[in-house]
């Protein structure tokens, strides 16, 4: 009986130890997923919000460059030349 329980000590802290050194081995394994998995949610909203601010920016610069041309090159219009000779 003695010698049962002996072995089931031993058993129980080789069991301990095998634990600890699978956790120890695991462990960088474990932080670098839990690193890539949060700066992959960063990136996801980040990305949606500078997504958004391009795409604003992007429109801005398209309506000045537009509005800059539509006041260097004044071209009238047919409609333009017609309103003007009914005013007269």
């Amino acid at each position: 009986m003695a010698i049962a329980q002996q072995n089931t000590a031993s058993l129980s802290i080789s069991l301990n130890n095998s634990q600890n050194l699978n956790q120890s081995l695991w462990q960088p394994l474990l932080l670098g997923t839990a690193f890539f998995r949060r700066l992959w949610w960063q990136t996801k909203s980040y990305g949606i919000v500078f997504s958004i601010m391009f795409l604003t920016l992007m429109s801005l610069i398209f309506l000045s460059i537009h509005w800059s041309y539509r006041k260097l090159l004044i071209v009238p219009t047919p409609q333009d030349e017609l309103d003007m000779e009914s005013s007269k």
